[in-house]
């Protein structure tokens, strides 16, 4: 049993939608920048993409979960380390290291990756299509949810091998978001496992891909 009702989680989006704007609208320009770097192909623009994941996850753990979620829950400090951590192996893997290419490809993999960074940026008009007003609208790169499967669309945009060690924290976010929406009766974020597991399953089939016809 949760702590809290739907209701009081919808209180809470628009508490932090007041106090945050306008940085929505910062925050979607950014994961529309974060795509079309991915649609120029350039070798050079993994950093920047994943400079923009970093920030995103940094948002979802110390603003969301950490300041304002651990008002209702005491699971706020657990969920926020996890995008802590998320934030850190993005900036490892696509920052430190580098060498990571995007490209908008043909692929089943790619596919369900544009698919992917669609539903997350246009979340706030599904939830309105829902009866959900926008101003507790679920942005990109602020709230939870869409930050995840936004980043599972953009790592299954890998050029070469998807990154499935990026890939498994948002995931268990999208298991944890679905649960809860379970339990709230959220209809919005119902279909966020079904998501997550796609994208793992599409990523998995995409590395064997790989494996067994090498270029």
């Amino acid at each position: 049993m949760l702590a809290f009702d739907a209701e009081v989680l919808a209180a809470l989006f628009a508490q932090i939608n007041r106090a945050l704007w306008p940085w929505q609208i910062a925050s979607v320009v950014a994961a529309l920048a974060a795509v079309g770097l991915a649609a120029s192909g350039h070798r050079h623009a993994g950093r920047a993409i994943g400079a923009i994941l970093v920030a995103g996850w940094l948002a979802c753990g110390l603003i969301f979960h950490l300041h304002y979620f651990a008002q209702l829950s005491f699971t706020a400090p657990a969920f926020g380390a996890l995008f802590l951590a998320q934030a850190a192996l993005l900036a490892w893997s696509l920052g430190l290291r580098g060498g990571a290419v995007f490209v908008l490809g043909r692929g089943m993999a790619a596919r369900l990756g544009v698919a992917l960074l669609a539903a997350a940026l246009l979340a706030p008009l599904l939830q309105a299509s829902l009866g959900e007003g926008l101003e507790t609208a679920r942005t990109v790169g602020l709230a939870p949810g869409p930050t995840a499967v936004f980043t599972l669309g953009v790592l299954l945009l890998s050029a070469g091998r998807c990154p499935l060690h990026l890939m498994v924290l948002p995931f268990v976010w999208t298991l944890i978001a679905g649960a809860t929406a379970w339990e709230l009766e959220v209809p919005a974020d119902l279909a966020q496992p079904v998501l997550g597991a796609a994208a793992l399953a599409a990523g998995v089939l995409h590395n064997r891909r790989i494996t067994r016809n090498p270029a």
